[in-house]
């Protein structure tokens, strides 16, 4: 059973002001986004019960004489978490990576705009990164030096390393390497690690509680699922498709009780491996709103599975801050 008492989140929030309490809010709620859905957990009583809902393209249904087990399949999709150890494996691993980022106000002017190639080295298990090429361009950085725009911390978090940076490879790739003992601000991105890959469980944050819970009985009326064979991308591997969007009907409403408005996650036929995964999310509430999309695909190098390229277009409106509307890339290529 992989639901356990001491496995629910606990945040404790600490308001030293409004505005401080809205960025903490938005940075939480983008990790969530950029992560949540590395694992999407269900209790297997309910496998069953989704499966009833799954529809099957002609492939699939051919496939089933062969062996292709549908309850299996939405399994694997519940408990896979082949992103989570993409995304480790940046940790032990030689990359260069260009990033690009954008800013846009309320008429799509642009404000201000990023640019860099960053090569990250690995000496044993410790990182360093080198900024080898950087280009601005207006109000990206403020007078202090420091992100104007969160979206840009949240990048940072992920994607950079500062200093010398030593990770623990005896971690398995099965563990979150959550520590007892973590306080401060590690303790606060630990607790969203937490949340970002056992997102199964009640995400404590306020407004999205819930609301990422698509396989959840509460939530599976207002979804269409169905398994089909596409090929990812125009020279990738065929693969099996698992779709999660809302349906039709339920589109337009505006009681907000889904927020994860399409999911799309590619697993290759032959290896079950993930390959890609496409999603959007929407909120619109009094106090704050969002809209997101990303898509996310992985590449096999030197027998590695890595991220080779993420892209984000979001628009974020929370009180007492300008409403920001940004995109960001990133291409990641390992260096030998």
């Amino acid at each position: 059973m992989y639901v356990r008492e001491s496995m629910k989140l606990r945040f404790q929030w600490k308001i030293p002001s409004l505005g401080k309490l809205n960025e903490k809010m938005v940075m939480k709620v983008q990790f969530l986004i950029l992560f949540c859905f590395t694992v999407n957990y269900v209790l297997p009583a309910q496998q069953k019960d989704i499966a009833a809902y799954v529809t099957l393209d002609s492939v699939v249904v051919a496939a089933q004489k062969n062996g292709f087990d549908v309850e299996e399949f939405i399994r694997l999709v519940q408990r896979d978490r082949s992103f989570y150890a993409a995304f480790r494996c940046l940790r032990f691993t030689s990359f260069q990576a260009e990033n690009k980022m954008t800013f846009f106000g309320k008429k799509g002017q642009q404000l201000a705009a990023y640019q860099s190639t960053t090569l990250q080295a690995m000496d044993g298990n410790c990182r360093t990164m080198k900024v080898l090429e950087e280009k601005t361009q207006g109000a990206f950085y403020d007078k202090k030096k420091e992100y104007r725009f969160y979206t840009a911390k949240l990048y940072d978090r992920v994607f950079f390393t500062h200093g010398r940076v030593c990770a623990n490879a005896s971690e398995s790739e099965d563990s979150l390497g959550l520590k007892e003992d973590a306080h401060g601000l590690e303790k606060y991105y630990q607790e969203l690690k937490r949340l970002i890959f056992l997102p199964g469980e009640k995400a404590e944050i306020p407004i999205i509680g819930g609301r990422t819970e698509i396989f959840s009985p509460k939530l599976r009326p207002y979804y269409d699922y169905q398994i089909t064979v596409k090929r990812f991308g125009e020279t990738g591997p065929e693969c099996y498709v698992f779709e999660a969007k809302v349906k039709s009907e339920y589109q337009q409403h505006k009681e907000n009780r889904t927020i994860i408005k399409y999911m799309e996650t590619y697993f290759e036929r032959k290896t079950l491996q993930v390959m890609g995964r496409k999603y959007e999310l929407d909120y619109q509430g009094a106090l704050f709103s969002f809209a997101v999309k990303m898509e996310i695909s992985l590449v096999k190098q030197s027998g590695k599975y890595l991220p080779q390229s993420i892209s984000y277009q979001g628009r974020w409106d929370v009180p007492f801050r300008k409403e920001e509307r940004g995109t960001f890339t990133c291409q990641i290529r390992r260096q030998e």
